[in-house]
């Protein structure tokens, strides 16, 4: 259920980028969110995103194929929120910037996670496991 090895170098290329961009875009929204949302003192909130972000790059890394898949959840809610922002804010460039940032990365991640060769990676990675768990049983 749980990988703990990530041997990021010997993933396939699609698969790096899909990584490299959630976590990206996880960094860029953590950033967005404590400049712009936040107020003197953080609340619970707070840093249960940072462990939600935190442990959703940690576990696809590692190639887990639940991970995966709730990460295109929390994507596709973080996409919804930053596009109603970039529709309905009237605000600085500084502030469209990030937005735009959060949106470009948010949608690379899940475009890579999405493809078939990535879910053939995840599925492939893990085939080993679960077979050898089979066979114990």
């Amino acid at each position: 259920m749980f990988n703990t090895a990530i041997k990021y170098g010997t993933y396939p290329r699609n698969v790096k980028r899909g990584i490299a961009c959630l976590t990206l875009g996880w960094i860029v929204h953590l950033a967005f969110y404590f400049k712009f949302f936040t107020g003197e003192v953080l609340v619970r909130s707070d840093y249960l995103m940072v462990v939600i972000g935190i442990a959703i790059c940690y576990f696809v890394a590692s190639i887990n194929p639940w991970a995966r898949a709730l990460s295109f959840f929390f994507n596709i809610g973080i996409l919804v929120i930053y596009l109603a922002l970039l529709v309905f804010q009237k605000s600085d460039f500084e502030l469209q910037v990030l937005t735009i940032a959060v949106i470009v990365l948010f949608a690379l991640a899940t475009y890579y996670l999405l493809r078939k060769d990535t879910a053939e990676f995840f599925r492939s990675f893990n085939a080993d496991k679960t077979q050898g768990i089979e066979k114990k049983t």
